[in-house]
């Protein structure tokens, strides 16, 4: 009887502690995506805003600089903690990640989202930690807890994708490692995250490719699709990380640093004639979905080269809505080579890519099912594992954190 009462306490502690980082998240992620998205327009119709990028580069290096401390670490920060949790993720997180990519998408910068909204899912997670109250019954093993809560909160209520959260919280932390104990904490925070986010009236941009019948042909040809996929992943872990390796190596002081990689996007954007590849770069979504224009074949490896010079030279953001693009385009090029449709064949690379560079095939899976469908699990299912295996043990998160080597 004991033991049953102890496994009702743990489940009641694991929803409760769930739903309360959830809605804390969702709030934040509703706040950011409302921010991100004037932010983004203001940039869009005031295009010398880009000119401010070196700038805008400049103070959120001083901002982090004079507050960051170990927040300057980010996502890496939050990884270690779960592994090895010593308190070190700071409340402060959350309002510097914000304002730094906000930031940065002002002036145009090639970032991402989910990596502001995962920092502050765990940040705040971790302020719930800091409470003194001896009802919580915080120990190492809960706090670990937590932060898991608040990557899953961050990425579902983000994304719109609950159940992919839920999964992405327990699969990013090692490279071929679930981390079960968090499964309920997680599910409870994504799924109130996301419904709290929606509540304040969020609303995701939604695609409906069609599925293709399955068939042996069809998997020949999405398993052949898994070999550029993780390519293409690895070679954006690779440059990323270079580029962050060569930049601190060759150009130690971080505001320069980061001046040089803003006029580098600007004189880059300058040569092509375009800001296409700036920002989130989800415009190029209608036009693979929805055949709204042709996509150059070569437009996903200029979105991965504005990137990673971004990510590289030190600006904030995430690494995931880049992703997805770049897959996006990927599966655009390819797909008269493979005989494929444009829209399924992109469907699959949006997901794929970053199942690769996350090295988070089930989550990106099921975030495939949630965005496109049903029909679509079994092609996510093939692409996705194989490009895992087949990227070895790079990746954008826990490169180095192997639970189980593939």
């Amino acid at each position: 009887m004991d033991g049953l009462r102890r496994r009702l306490f743990w489940t009641g502690w694991d929803l409760g502690m769930g739903t309360l980082v959830g809605a804390l998240s969702g709030t934040a992620s509703a706040l950011f995506l409302w921010l991100l998205e004037r932010t983004i327009r203001l940039r869009v119709d005031h295009l010398w805003l880009i000119a401010l990028l070196p700038f805008f580069g400049f103070i959120a290096t001083w901002i982090y600089q004079r507050w960051g401390k170990e927040a300057e670490r980010g996502g890496a920060l939050i990884l270690d903690e779960v592994m090895n949790f010593s308190g070190k993720v700071p409340t402060r997180m959350a309002p510097l990640v914000l304002t730094a990519t906000l930031l940065s998408h002002l002036g145009g910068a090639s970032v991402g989202r989910e990596g502001t909204a995962v920092q502050m899912g765990a940040s705040l997670a971790r302020t719930i930690g800091k409470l003194p109250w001896r009802w919580l019954r915080l120990t190492r093993s809960r706090q670990r807890l937590l932060l898991m809560a608040g990557v899953s909160a961050g990425f579902g209520s983000l994304f719109g994708t609950p159940v992919a959260g839920a999964v992405f919280g327990l699969e990013a932390i090692a490279i071929g490692k679930m981390h079960y104990e968090g499964l309920l904490i997680c599910a409870a925070a994504s799924f109130v995250g996301n419904a709290v986010a929606r509540g304040w009236g969020i609303h995701h941009a939604l695609f409906h490719p069609a599925a293709l019948a399955p068939s042996l042909l069809l998997a020949l040809k999405l398993a052949a699709f898994a070999i550029p996929v993780a390519l293409v992943a690895g070679a954006f872990s690779e440059l990323t990380q270079g580029l962050g390796r060569w930049s601190r190596r060759f150009i130690e002081n971080p505001y320069l640093r980061v001046v040089i990689g803003g006029f580098v996007i600007i004189a880059l954007s300058l040569a092509l004639r375009t800001t296409a590849y700036l920002n989130l770069g989800t415009e190029w979504l209608p036009k693979v979905f929805e055949g709204a224009s042709p996509v150059p074949p070569w437009s996903f490896a200029l979105k991965l080269l504005f990137t990673s010079l971004t990510l590289g030279f030190g600006f904030k953001g995430g690494e995931v809505t880049p992703l997805f693009v770049i897959g996006s385009l990927l599966g655009a090029a390819l797909a008269p080579l493979l005989g494929l449709p444009v829209p399924f064949i992109a469907a699959v690379g949006f997901v794929a890519v970053f199942a690769a560079a996350s090295n988070t095939p089930i989550a990106s899976t099921l975030l495939g099912v949630e965005l496109f469908g049903a029909a679509f699990a079994g092609p996510m299912l093939i692409t996705c594992f194989l490009a895992y295996v087949l990227v070895g043990h790079r990746g954008i998160y826990g490169g180095y954190r192997v639970g189980t080597p593939k």
